[in-house]
């Protein structure tokens, strides 16, 4: 229970946390300078009490004046809170002090002066600046531990993938039609049933042995082309599928297995909403540091029967699959949609502030 307090509630907990390192110390600094009395040691400890309270609404107005400043992305300003609280904080904080000494202690305290508050400000300023310090480590920490579940979730996601993909590969139904067609293919055309078991063995090899979470375009599309081809081989002429994709961005990286999720998707419900020949094409460019990549089918959009519910076929884990690691990889900098349009079926996945 107090972890998951103190994870809802990190800044102020670690800020409160080195205040107090910061009270005990100067209060260690006290007793080591003064010498030892019943009424000396009240007086420190007192004084000290209040100054800690007096630093509290510093640390609340701290974290919410930096929070508020980081969410607009305004550094100048964040810094011009630190340099105002260093410069004005011991100020407050002293007078606060000596109010509370004076309506709570009943004891005669010194009046706040020019002189008091001199001396009291490169102290004070010192700890003010050990709070905002304290703040900026407890946001890295906040972002490593943001970072460091993105990237697992999004290597779950993409094992998650690979199974599901090595679940489908490995089906009966696939092998045995792609066997079936080279076994027709010895006798009618050996050369092109060779160059199938080639492509097939490249293809197996790709989608069984590759872990990495992202890919180049070049060598997604390279195993796309071998999956096309085996169906192309599968299907003859009630099957044709069109690739155009800009040389110039080759090396970009991408999800594993992201297009070969939208082509699989097109070939598998293509084939059962078609009217003719089924078509796939897949294009992806670059413009203006946007990347598109397009799958389109003839056919019909195969939609949920309602919106908490998956396709019966699974395409719906697929593309929830894909939505979530884009999301994972690139936040708010990408866009998926799924479509229909004059009897084509168009995926599109846009993905922003994408630099070659």
């Amino acid at each position: 229970m107090l972890k998951r307090i103190y994870y809802k509630y990190p800044y102020f907990f670690n800020l409160t946390g080195v205040l107090v390192l910061l009270i005990l110390t100067r209060m260690l600094d006290w007793f080591a300078w003064t010498p030892p009395s019943l009424e000396k040691t009240n007086n420190i400890l007192f004084s000290h009490l209040f100054e800690f309270i007096s630093f509290l609404p510093m640390v609340f107005l701290i974290i919410y004046s930096y929070r508020w400043a980081i969410e607009r992305k305004q550094t100048v300003l964040l810094i011009l809170l630190m340099i105002v609280f260093a410069v004005f904080g011991p100020t407050l904080i002293k007078l606060l002090t000596t109010w509370l000494e004076t309506t709570l202690w009943n004891k005669k305290i010194a009046p706040v002066t020019l002189d008091v508050i001199e001396k009291y400000t490169p102290a004070c300023a010192a700890a003010l600046l050990f709070l905002s310090a304290t703040f900026y480590l407890t946001r890295l920490w906040i972002q490593y531990n943001i970072q460091r579940e993105a990237v697992h979730k999004a290597e779950t996601l993409t094992k998650e993938v690979q199974l599901k993909m090595l679940q489908y590969q490995i089906n009966p139904h696939f092998l045995f039609n792609v066997l079936n067609s080279i076994h027709a293919l010895v006798d009618e055309n050996a050369d092109k049933a060779k160059k199938l078991i080639v492509e097939m063995s490249d293809y197996y090899r790709y989608t069984l042995n590759k872990q990495e979470q992202t890919i180049t375009i070049e060598k997604e599309i390279q195993a796309v082309v071998k999956y096309l081809e085996i169906q192309k081989i599968r299907f003859e002429e009630e099957f044709e599928f069109e690739i155009s994709a800009d040389p110039a961005i080759s090396q970009v990286m991408i999800p594993s297995f992201v297009i070969h999720l939208l082509v699989e998707n097109a070939v598998k419900f293509g084939m059962k909403t078609r009217d003719q020949k089924l078509i796939i094409r897949l294009s992806a460019k670059w413009f203006n540091k946007v990347l598109l990549i397009k799958v389109s089918n003839t056919g019909k959009l195969v939609k949920a029967t309602a919106p908490d519910q998956k396709n019966a076929d699974g395409t719906g884990n697929g593309i929830e699959n894909i939505k979530n690691r884009l999301a994972l990889l690139y936040g708010d900098n990408y866009s998926f949609s799924l479509t229909e349009e004059d009897g084509w079926v168009i995926a599109s996945i846009e993905l922003r502030n994408i630099r070659i």
